[in-house]
């Protein structure tokens, strides 16, 4: 099996080591999501979030990595994509979905359906083979439920704004019209779409940590850094919206 995965590679014996060892470790985003699964099971919100959080890095990392090394060249035979979407199925929608279950985000008799829609939706993004467009932009909200849910059940607005706001972002995956920016990959004002990012995950790290007395100034954080990503949709929105009509205008003078 191992002479059949390493056939028609001209690399070294250490290059080949190497891309097990990334593809591994893209692997244990599952393992991570387990743990947080089973904090949930427990009862630990907080402690779940941190392992969700564990995973989004875990997730952020391994992307650049693979593509600097050309990991699909070292190990053909192995879907790195593949075992990303597999990852990310699990930690960015079954894992967020059972927090929704479990702890009181949602209105009474909403939890149920909402999951069901949420699972759906997730399942059918993954499966899309035009997610992304040729400037690394999704077409639709990725579906990371796994960012949206903590944030929410941190926040502790009222349950149906946070209804309202999954059913947004639902909206949002199953549509062509929102573009959203891959963090890592779009090139335009990249440094500071991975600083809100790292505020993000930064401020959702702190806040599950403390216990009592959350800090006010943390939950200004994690309302505002979500706020970048909302400016680059809309942006992009209205980019191709003039774009649109701009083509437009110069179809009708030219008949």
């Amino acid at each position: 099996m191992t002479d059949h995965l390493e056939a028609d590679c001209d690399y070294s014996r250490r290059d080949i080591r190497m891309a097990w060892a990334l593809h591994v470790f893209t692997a244990s985003g599952v393992v991570v999501g387990f743990v947080g699964l089973s904090s949930i099971v427990e009862g630990h919100a907080r402690a779940a979030i941190l392992w969700l959080v564990t995973a989004m890095v875990l997730d952020g990392i391994d992307g650049p990595i693979a593509r600097k090394i050309q990991v699909s060249k070292r190990l053909p035979n192995i879907d790195g994509n593949a075992l990303d979407l597999i990852v990310d199925y699990f930690t960015c929608t079954i894992v967020p979905v059972a927090f929704l279950s479990k702890f009181d985000i949602l209105p009474d008799k909403t939890v149920g359906p909402a999951g069901v829609i949420l699972l759906t939706v997730g399942a059918l993004w993954m499966a899309r083979t035009d997610m992304e467009t040729e400037d690394n932009w999704f077409r639709g909200f990725p579906a990371e439920f796994n960012v949206i849910i903590p944030t929410l059940y941190l926040l502790g607005e009222n349950e149906w704004f946070n209804l309202a706001v999954l059913a947004v972002m639902c909206l949002f995956t199953v549509t062509y019209r929102f573009e959203f920016p891959h963090t890592v990959r779009v090139k335009e004002f990249r440094i500071v779409s991975i600083s809100a990012m790292v505020l993000w995950l930064a401020s959702m790290t702190f806040l599950a940590i403390q216990q009592d007395k959350p800090s006010q100034w943390l939950r200004y954080v994690l309302i505002a850094a979500p706020m970048w990503t909302v400016w680059q949709v809309a942006n992009r929105y209205a980019q191709s919206r003039n774009a649109k009509h701009h083509k437009s205008s110069l179809s009708g003078h030219a008949l």
